[in-house]
């Protein structure tokens, strides 16, 4: 049996891991206060760990798909600023992963709070007519971010602090955004999708919460299986490259929600449809510049796909 499994190793898996220790590596040695379970610069002399650097490669094209779209379906300015922190969140973590210094970790982590208290902002204030008020709510936003910065990097460097804000502002979004949803959107059958499609992309996070967590308790034991089973089959045992891919997947659907909702908050429903690919929604198209009303983001959309 065991001659079986190597010689079945050898034809399906027949490359061996590096030495994590035998070499320095092109960007020297870790400064970054976190250093992941994928091994450092055994596949490549010029990532630290290259696959969590190419996975970041999902942020960049969601980004860059939700840029086009925004412009193509005038989805307004906030999806703009989203689809510029998506790709500053790509590149960042791209850097960070590849070379682990502590200047591009904090350019992966910064950002990914700032462009969510963004949008947490605009969720807050999008009701509130009072423009003093309005301003009040920005003035606390921006003061909030001034604040986290400082005593991110300079008094308390602890990446669990980075993760509880991030976790909190994510929270007040999604509640946010689930009210404004029974508030906004009038057709029952559209509102079923649409919470539908926010539970497939928190069951997409949660998943992917799931990785990060058994990347991180049985790192060790994930690292002996990855050299037993050799490359190219290790790379699916590489349990954060998976996180940032069922983050960018679930970061892409919550959009998708938000668009819609968008959609309906200005009255505009009824000239906008889903776009479905595989069997899932993948954008949110305008089929009616003109003010031309039509079925829209309604029953009729939203059982599209039943």
């Amino acid at each position: 049996m065991s001659q079986f499994w190597s010689a079945a190793r050898r034809a399906i898996s027949p490359f061996e891991y590096g030495d994590p220790l035998s070499a320095e590596g092109f960007w020297g040695p870790p400064t970054s206060t976190i250093d992941w379970c994928e091994e450092n610069y055994v596949i490549s002399s010029y990532a630290a760990e290259i696959i969590n650097t190419v996975t970041n490669l999902i942020y960049v094209y969601f980004a860059f798909n939700l840029l086009l779209s925004t412009i193509r379906n005038k989805h307004g300015p906030i999806f703009l600023v989203v689809s510029l922190g998506l790709f500053i969140v790509g590149v960042g973590s791209w850097l960070f992963h590849a070379t682990l210094w502590y200047e591009f970790q904090l350019l992966d982590e910064l950002p990914m709070v700032y462009f969510t208290w963004i949008p947490f902002a605009y969720v807050l204030t999008v009701e509130v007519e009072n423009r003093t008020a309005k301003y009040l709510i920005y003035l606390g936003v921006v003061s909030s971010m001034i604040l986290f910065t400082i005593i991110y990097m300079f008094i308390y460097q602890n990446p669990v602090l980075h993760e509880v804000i991030y976790g909190c502002l994510n929270l007040v979004l999604i509640y946010r955004t689930i009210v404004l949803t029974n508030r906004y959107v009038t057709d029952k059958a559209f509102k079923r999708f649409m919470f539908r499609l926010l539970l497939f992309s928190l069951s997409e996070v949660s998943l992917a919460f799931l990785a990060w967590n058994l990347d991180t308790v049985y790192c060790s034991s994930l690292i002996e299986l990855r050299r037993l089973v050799g490359l190219p089959l290790g790379i699916f045992l590489e349990l954060h490259g998976l996180w940032h891919i069922l983050v960018g997947l679930g970061i892409h659907h919550f959009i998708l929600f938000t668009q819609c909702l968008n959609a309906w908050y200005r009255k505009k429903q009824a000239h906008y449809q889903v776009k479905w690919w595989l069997g899932l929604p993948f954008e949110i198209y305008l089929v009616s510049p003109n003010g031309k009303e039509i079925q829209g983001l309604q029953e009729k959309s939203a059982r599209a796909k039943e």
